[in-house]
This record gives structure tokens, C-alpha cells and sequence, in this order.
């Protein structure tokens, strides 16, 4: 799994007015949620939500306040060369390559 390309991916699907699910990328709820908390730790996101459980561990995600930070689109425009190849969620697994 390419979790940068996931992440940009991402960004990008917020940064157009969507919310993009674990399933649009064929991997797990607990992966994805961890891709997204990174973004969120990283300052790229914000509003995210993820109730922990034993040992810090993301139990599900709520996503559906989260927006792009000013960061966020830096980090978009700095890897604008990647992401000329991006087509969108419905491309998705060609893009990703397994």
C-alpha cells in the first residue's frame, strides 16, 4: 500500500468537496483511519475526529467536519506534478499501484 499517494489522494478528494472512504482505496477502516490522523498531525486536516480505545488505538473515524488547511494546500501545490496524473476516485486503483 503507497500511504503518501493514499494521503495525497486525500487531500485532493477534500480539497475538491469530497469525503473519501477506506473502501475507495481497498484497504481497511484501520489503515485509512490512520493515514487520515496523520494528515491531521501533520497539520494538513483539520476536523477530524477519532475516539480512541486501550493503547491509543482509532476505533472509528467521523469525517464529516473535516476540511483542508492552508498547509494542506501547500502540500497539494508542492506535489502538483504527481497529482496532474490523479484522475479521481473512480480511477482510483489505477493510480495506486498494488
Amino acid at each position: 500500500m503507497d500511504k503518501l499517494k493514499i494521503m495525497l489522494s486525500f487531500l485532493r478528494e477534500l480539497n475538491d468537496g469530497n469525503i473519501p472512504k477506506a473502501q475507495d482505496y481497498g484497504i481497511k477502516d484501520e489503515d485509512f483511519y490512520d493515514i487520515v490522523d496523520a494528515c491531521q498531525d501533520a497539520g494538513y486536516i483539520k476536523g477530524a475526529r477519532f475516539p480512541r480505545g486501550q493503547g491509543n488505538h482509532i476505533l472509528t473515524g467521523f469525517l464529516q467536519d473535516t476540511k483542508l488547511t492552508v498547509s494542506g494546500m501547500e502540500y497539494l501545490h508542492e506535489n502538483s506534478a504527481l497529482m496532474k496524473t490523479y484522475k479521481g476516485l473512480k480511477e482510483i486503483r489505477q493510480w495506486l499501484p498494488w
